[in-house]
């Protein structure tokens, strides 16, 4: 006779181990669901009568950037970077007999539209009225840039840099060269281009840094220009 309270031998099914499985199962599923997909974009890349194109050429138009989508952003891009080294680099070297900068405002209006060059135009002689009487000069640089929008014929462009100033030092008054440097001004310009005759140029910016800092000492910052403005 047996006695039934001895206890069972027999082991519960392992849960753990079926949970297991279905994780590898879903796991290889979508891994050949993904290789199916990348297979399949590229036979529509190979197989697209694209005339003329190249493979690399293809497999752009599948995933939706073309060498033209490209090439407008890098064009975008760099009018901008241009328009923000420009507007931030001038000095008594570019001064002439009448105390203008005319090849200061050349190059700024290059990159401009026509009707941001009017309003420029009405403010360059701020820049002009600083170096000529005080000897105030301006460099920039930038750090980085990037497309925040863009399409045919507008776009939208953030720079990222600084700019440092510098003057005369008022210890060393006969020596042209010796200068003094303030300490560098970040900025983050939020630049508007639109595309006129197949050329980027730039139609307004925003000052995304914010209001400046009161720095220790009570010294006051340099004026900071209006939002859109293009003055120092």
């Amino acid at each position: 006779m047996t006695d039934s309270s001895e206890p069972s031998t027999s082991r519960p099914p392992d849960r753990r181990s079926g949970a297991r499985r279905a994780v590898v199962l879903v796991l290889a599923v979508s891994v050949v669901l993904i290789v199916g997909c990348l297979v399949s974009l590229a036979f529509l890349a190979v197989s697209r009568p694209e005339d003329g194109a190249s493979l690399g050429e293809r497999l752009d138009a599948v995933f939706g950037q073309t060498d033209g989508d490209v090439r407008e952003r890098e064009s975008a891009m760099s009018q901008a970077e241009q328009f923000v080294l420009r507007v931030h680099t001038y000095g008594p070297q570019l001064l002439d007999e009448k105390n203008a900068m005319p090849k200061y405002r050349e190059l700024v209006t290059e990159v401009m539209t026509p009707k941001f060059a009017a309003d420029f135009e009405e403010q360059a002689g701020l820049a002009e009225a600083t170096v000529a009487q005080a000897g105030v000069a301006r460099t920039a640089d930038v750090f980085s840039y990037g497309t925040s929008t863009i399409d045919s014929d507008s776009a939208s462009v953030l720079v990222a840099g600084s700019f440092t100033t510098s003057y005369p030092d008022p210890k060393a008054p006969e020596d042209s060269e010796k200068r003094i440097d303030t300490d560098a001004i970040p900025f983050r310009y939020e630049v508007s281009l639109k595309k006129i005759e197949g050329e980027w140029l730039v139609d307004s910016f925003q000052d995304l840094t914010g209001e400046p800092e009161q720095p220790a000492g009570g010294q006051p910052q340099e004026p900071q220009a209006p939002q859109g403005s293009v003055a120092p």
